[in-house]
């Protein structure tokens, strides 16, 4: 199986020790079974005394016990060390990957494949171990049946083999029923994820919670619950086929074989082998589901390391601080596609431009692609059309870190951090007077290098992640509608106070507004429909006020 042959290849210069703790815990309960036998079935006149096999019996079972524990103390650090280095593998692809190919693939699929896989494979490191000596030592009792009698082995080696071949024949469909009870797993949480986050919108609107309930939730508890049946009865199966074949075995030898063995002690110690090698199938068919589970896991996990391998970008890193004089995307060109490959939306092609200190407003009605022009424009999303220059030069793979570098940003969709990455030894003071300054003192502090409180209202949180975005002190500072969610004190405060100050920093500013009577504050206001721009009123045309933002004297707010 796959996982047994990953374990193998990862353990590495442990493999020996790995080795030694198999084969002792293998001869070791080789050893438990023919001390017993020789006690059980010995005659007075042979020469092991009770004592001896006790002690014969002791170090069989201590050797049972210590490669045991052992192997599987080993066996937890390799498959730990290798889901480490998955892990690892994994942010590193993620944080390289293209980030609309990751919007595609979803931030949730990858944690839920990571999370669920790894719980897998540990679960089956400790079973693997035990399986696997089991094995080994049911495939040594077979041929201690041959010092027995040649036709005991052959009995028990041919019953072994069919078995096994039944047992690998049931078990090819495992496979497909596992896809689908992971299949049917991702589509249940998902929908019950709907459920916990829209839990406000739910619990307002008893039709909407009646219908995911009803029509999606139980449907797919129930899909699931068939995956999970459909796949513990094909594995299930194998175990039962393997069962009946050791019980034919026992049939054969307890009252067949009599009739051609005419030693009643070979008979004996015959069928006590086939009771004790039954007790090791036991072993080995309780591990297997296990292994197999883990090693779909792996596949899982392949895939996913695949598929965000598939979703890198090729760059170079940044050579640290960048400026600009003026940055330039003409005909910037971005589609997106639904899941059947059908174009759902187009932005552009739209040419826009920043020089330094220049204060620029991007307005526009609700899905006119502001956002994804500002994604296009700061190169998190490769442009799939047109060029980005940044001071004359084109904005390549191998400068485009490095130009990324150049923004700050808080995006209507961003995520609000605890601490400071990537922001070492910042003064607490610094943060907190800034916090302060924002309003939000009240609610939450730097302190002990992270903040106290990141539950706030959606107003605040934005407050904060502007904080995060000043402390970062980039040339370029990107506002996707900050304000919206703002108090009006706040809001005219923002425009009147705040933006101004910033720019008079240095800092040049992009800002998507739907503040219509603070248009005239902007050096120029870019105006978005349908993907395009609609007019780019040129330098000082929105100062005459509110209304004179385009040149057919539409805002688009």
């Amino acid at each position: 199986m796959k996982f047994l042959i990953v374990v193998w290849e990862a353990a590495g210069p442990r493999r020996m020790t790995l080795a030694f703790c198999l084969a002792a815990s293998m001869l070791g309960m080789i050893g438990v079974l023919v001390t017993v036998n020789s006690v059980i079935f010995k005659d007075h006149a042979e020469f092991l005394p009770n004592l001896v096999g006790l002690l014969f019996f002791t170090i069989a079972a201590s050797a049972v016990v210590t490669g045991q524990t052992i192997g599987q103390r080993i066996s937890a650090a390799i498959v730990e060390g290798l889901l480490d280095r998955i892990r690892v593998e994994l942010v590193e692809l993620v944080r390289r990957a293209d980030y609309g190919r990751l919007e595609t693939i979803g931030g949730h699929t990858v944690y839920d494949s990571l999370t669920r896989n790894s719980s897998t494979m540990t679960e089956a490191a400790p079973l693997a171990i035990h399986g696997a000596a089991s094995l080994g030592a049911l495939v040594m009792g077979g041929f201690y049946t041959l010092t027995l009698s040649p036709l005991v082995f052959t009995v028990i080696s041919v019953l072994v083999v069919v078995s096994t071949f039944f047992y690998r024949l049931s078990q090819r469909q495992t496979r497909g029923a596992l896809a689908w009870v992971s299949a049917a797993q991702t589509r249940f949480y998902d929908l019950l994820r709907h459920l916990l986050d829209g839990f406000k919108e739910v619990k307002l609107n008893e039709p909407r919670g009646d219908d995911l309930e009803h029509n999606y939730l139980v449907p797919e508890s129930d899909n699931l619950r068939d995956a999970q049946i459909a796949a513990t009865v094909q594995i299930n199966r194998g175990i039962a086929i393997s069962y009946s074949f050791f019980y034919l075995m026992l049939a054969i030898l307890a009252f067949v074989l009599p009739a051609f063995i005419s030693d009643q002690k070979v008979i004996g110690v015959s069928v006590y082998v086939a009771i004790f090698m039954l007790g090791l199938v036991e072993v080995i068919l309780k591990s297997v589901p296990t292994v197999i589970r883990a090693s779909f896991a792996i596949d899982e996990l392949d895939g996913m390391r695949a598929t965000l391998a598939d979703a890198l970008r090729d760059e170079l890193p940044d050579g640290g601080s960048a400026d600009f004089k003026k940055i330039s995307g003409v005909d910037l060109l971005y589609s997106y596609y639904d899941h059947d490959g059908a174009l759902s939306f187009t932005m552009g092609p739209t040419s826009m431009e920043l020089s330094k200190g220049e204060m620029l407003f991007i307005v526009g009605g609700n899905g006119s692609g502001k956002s994804t022009l500002l994604k296009a424009f700061t190169r998190l999303y490769q442009p799939q059309g047109g060029s980005l220059l940044w001071d004359g030069t084109p904005v390549v793979p191998a400068n485009a870190r490095a130009y990324r570098s150049l923004f700050s940003s808080v995006f209507s969709d961003f995520h609000l951090f605890d601490r400071l990455y990537g922001m070492d030894h910042v003064p607490e003071e610094r943060v907190n007077a800034l916090l302060e300054d924002l309003g939000i003192a009240h609610k939450t502090r730097y302190q002990d290098g992270r903040f106290t409180n990141t539950d706030l209202s959606t107003g605040q949180r934005k407050r904060l992640a502007l904080a995060v975005a000043l402390l970062e002190e980039r040339p370029i500072l990107v506002l996707d509608e900050l304000a919206a969610d703002q108090d009006p004190e706040f809001r005219q405060r923002f425009y009147g106070e705040l933006v101004p100050r910033w720019k008079a920093e240095g800092r040049s500013l992009i800002i998507v507004s739907h503040d219509d009577r603070y248009f005239h504050i902007a050096d120029r206001t870019m105006i978005l429909a349908d993907g395009r721009a609609k007019a780019v009123p040129p330098a000082g045309a929105a100062e005459a006020g509110p209304g004179t933002a385009g040149t057919d004297g539409e805002t688009g707010a």
